[in-house]
């Protein structure tokens, strides 16, 4: 049975559409659609119909989507299997990390790594954040909370500090907030996708609460450009309002939310030379820059 074909199945199935499954694999949404069809052919029934809330797997469907999730996971065992053989860090590495600490932490940092790492081909993965490792989006994730649910491996390595900033402009004349009742009057950037920012989201509006709020932004690099544009206060990661002289910290003793850094993989992908230079590259980098990520 084709593999390509299976992959797209369970796609298919997580994302509950075509669309969603072309845009997690990357292929068009007519390919999407002949893969389903080739398989429902080779199989001889339907696996999915349709419902009002997307496609939804028939009976046949959810006995077969059992199957397909085993030959997922024993392909990733293969996969490690064939490339642990040599003791080399050769190969493709994806590596889950949001955006902001790519950026402004990361990316200054890996300079040395890929020139002493040749054979390794690294792959950033910001969005979707956090990427999947058990449906393959990445090998390897840095973000803010623990394996949970899914069958991950590895360990907090540091922890992340947010504070609150506004530009040296709109601090002028102002005296800006040292307490959460003395926030009336000060113009407020909040964040509009609460979703990927949650627990910042809910900090940052009880803390801002007394303020009024003249906007909200999807990523911190928004709220950078409308802290620096003199547009009100937002919380920043500290990494991040630190390298900007023309921003200043409100309350920096005061006003602070930690969260931990916590990077995981796959146990059957933790032995590939590639991902423990990886896994040690990023963790010697947290170990080293503590202080700078607390803030």
């Amino acid at each position: 049975m084709d593999w390509e074909l299976c992959k797209t199945f369970v796609a298919v199935a997580e994302t509950r559409s075509l669309a969603g499954a072309a845009r997690r694999l990357r292929i068009s949404h007519p390919t999407v659609g002949r893969n389903v069809a080739a398989l429902e052919q080779q199989l001889g029934t339907r696996l999915f119909a349709r419902s009002n809330d997307g496609l939804s797997l028939t009976s046949h469907g959810r006995k077969f989507r059992e199957h397909a999730e085993a030959m997922a996971a024993a392909a990733l065992r293969a996969e490690a299997a064939a490339s642990a053989t040599g003791e080399q860090a050769r190969g493709v590495v994806k590596l889950s990390i949001g955006a902001t600490l790519a950026a402004h932490w990361l990316m200054p940092r890996l300079g040395p790594f890929l020139r002493d790492h040749a054979n390794i081909q690294l792959e950033i993965i910001t969005h979707p954040f956090p990427a999947s490792v058990r449906r393959r989006e990445a090998d390897v994730v840095l973000r803010p909370v623990d394996a949970g649910e899914e069958n991950l491996i590895g360990r907090k390595i540091g922890r992340l500090g947010t504070g609150f900033y506004a530009s040296r402009d709109y601090a002028a004349g102002r005296k800006l907030p040292e307490r959460r009742d003395e926030w009336r009057g000060h113009h407020v950037i909040g964040f509009a996708d609460q979703a990927s920012n949650a627990h910042l989201a809910r900090w940052s509006d009880v803390i801002t609460r007394q303020g009024t709020l003249v906007m909200r932004c999807s990523s911190q690099g928004d709220m950078l450009a409308a802290a620096r544009a003199g547009l009100g206060i937002c919380a920043l990661s500290c990494l991040v309002g630190a390298d900007y002289p023309d921003l200043v910290r409100v309350a920096p003793q005061k006003l602070s939310s930690l969260s931990d850094l916590w990077l995981l993989a796959h146990p059957d992908l933790v032995e590939l030379p590639a991902v423990r230079a990886v896994i040690g590259f990023v963790t010697d980098c947290a170990r080293e820059d503590r202080v700078r990520l607390r803030g």
